[in-house]
């Protein structure tokens, strides 16, 4: 369940990554990037509410340089739903054991 966790968040960050490199200006979000980071980061503010202010900042730091215009559309994609039922699927999975120490791990995680 761990692994699962780490993969959805490692997916993101690479997509992320890469997009990062490609050019200088703001690259242009991909919906699932968007749909697995906003899924993580409800996730983890629900079951460390003791850091939901540094999961909101990661939240808003990913969004920056990007219109309401470009979120709103790419959250109306189907390729944004079918990431965020995907990712939720594979968050509900999530050890409770290991449900903090994973979120900890998603904000040390640098992009």
């Amino acid at each position: 369940m761990r692994a699962s966790f780490l993969a959805v968040c490692g997916t993101a960050v690479i997509m992320l990554v890469s997009a990062l490199a490609e050019t200088k200006t703001t690259p242009r979000l991909h919906p699932e990037s968007l749909a697995r980071i906003e899924a993580i980061t409800s996730f983890c503010e629900k079951v460390d509410r003791a850091s939901q202010a540094d999961y909101r900042s990661k939240l808003n730091d990913f969004m920056s340089g990007h219109s309401s215009d470009e979120l709103v559309a790419d959250r109306a994609s189907n390729r944004y739903q079918k990431a965020m039922v995907q990712a939720n699927e594979t968050l509900a999975s999530v050890s409770p054991a290991t449900e903090v120490k994973s979120c900890g791990q998603f904000l040390a995680e640098n992009y």
